[in-house]
């Protein structure tokens, strides 16, 4: 609703007008001075809006820099569709070098750089050689909320970075549950307090830095381990079946990208010991797929009459380092 009040009236429309007039002809006149023209302007906007703050001392030169503040600063967009900004191939957002076709189709630079991506997918012409700088510079200055927002995230990134911020930096990440059939995605925090009050009789808890025994069932495909103490990650003993025997690894479910050591131990009645050392594999949806970090390999002669084997566990704390990993750098 506009306020009534601060609207000009007929009698001050009309003051306004000859001074206009007034300030139209002396502009037109070669002796009127720069000053004399300025205060004339600020006499009419006075009196158009008496609340508007008038600085009587103000030079060309002050004006000159409200000016430049107006075309330089902030200008605020609304973006109706997001897809405008993704790539044509991926349907990906677009990321630093952006590449264009000769009919103007955008393509990231995972799809044109990493995959050699060389033929357009809309029109089928030749990509990947020119680059479209204009979109490029768009990107690099145009800053947008994180999408994890509504997980509580209050990060304000430019669009360039959005994805490695969505990705790998930002704590709000969300995480599915990985119980089967439970549908609950949350931040790793949220997630781990989630499994303690849900399923609690599903997981296995231990400590950082200690072994800890469990069975493992040859057609059981995951645990669930769950650190006592720390509560933004959650642990899955990755458990697949292979000619060979059966493939077990340590991945990590957290909203950020956890690099921590572990050791599996597996044992034979027989007097063999099998033993892997490796660092976990971080993802925030769990995988049936064997870590690419490394997996230990249990033959099926490790197995007992009930079809299960045992294993001894330990995952290292934050920033520790086993003794003889540190002993194995030093050798090589």
């Amino acid at each position: 609703m506009i306020n009534s009040e601060l609207l000009p009236s007929a009698t001050e429309k009309s003051k306004c007008k000859g001074k206009n007039c007034e300030m139209s002809r002396s502009l037109d006149g070669e002796g009127e001075s720069t000053m004399n023209r300025k205060r004339l302007r600020r006499d009419c906007e006075s009196t158009i809006n008496p609340n508007v703050v008038i600085d009587e001392n103000s030079t060309d030169e002050d004006d000159n820099e409200q000016i430049a503040d107006v075309e330089n600063g902030p200008l605020a967009l609304i973006l109706d569709n997001r897809k405008v900004l993704h790539c044509s191939m991926c349907d990906g957002h677009l990321t630093v070098p952006i590449f264009q076709c000769e009919n103007g189709h955008l393509a990231c630079s995972f799809c044109c750089v990493t995959l050699k991506r060389k033929e357009c997918y809309s029109c089928q012409s030749t990509i990947g050689s020119s680059r479209c700088l204009a979109i490029e510079k768009i990107l690099e200055v145009v800053s947008v909320k994180c999408q994890n927002s509504i997980y509580g995230c209050k990060e304000t990134v430019t669009y360039s970075k959005m994805h490695d911020h969505q990705i790998y930096d930002c704590y709000y990440a969300p995480c599915s549950c990985p119980i089967s059939d439970c549908k609950f995605v949350g931040t790793s925090r949220h997630l781990y307090q989630h499994l303690s009050g849900e399923h609690n009789n599903s997981v296995v808890k231990f400590q950082y830095s200690n072994f800890f025994k469990i069975t493992v069932n040859i057609d059981g495909k995951f645990s669930v381990l769950q650190e006592e103490k720390n509560d933004d990650v959650l642990f899955i003993l990755n458990n697949s079946t292979g000619s060979l025997g059966n493939l077990v690894s340590v991945c990590c479910i957290a909203s950020v990208r956890k690099d921590l050591y572990y050791d599996i131990v597996a044992r034979c009645v027989t007097g063999t010991t099998l033993k892997i050392q490796s660092s976990t594999w971080s993802s925030k949806v769990r995988s049936d797929i064997p870590s690419p970090f490394g997996f230990l390999l249990v033959p099926p002669y490790m197995f007992n009459c009930k079809g299960q084997f045992e294993l001894e566990i330990c995952i290292w704390g934050p920033g520790e380092t086993p003794a003889d990993w540190l002993s194995a750098k030093q050798l090589k």
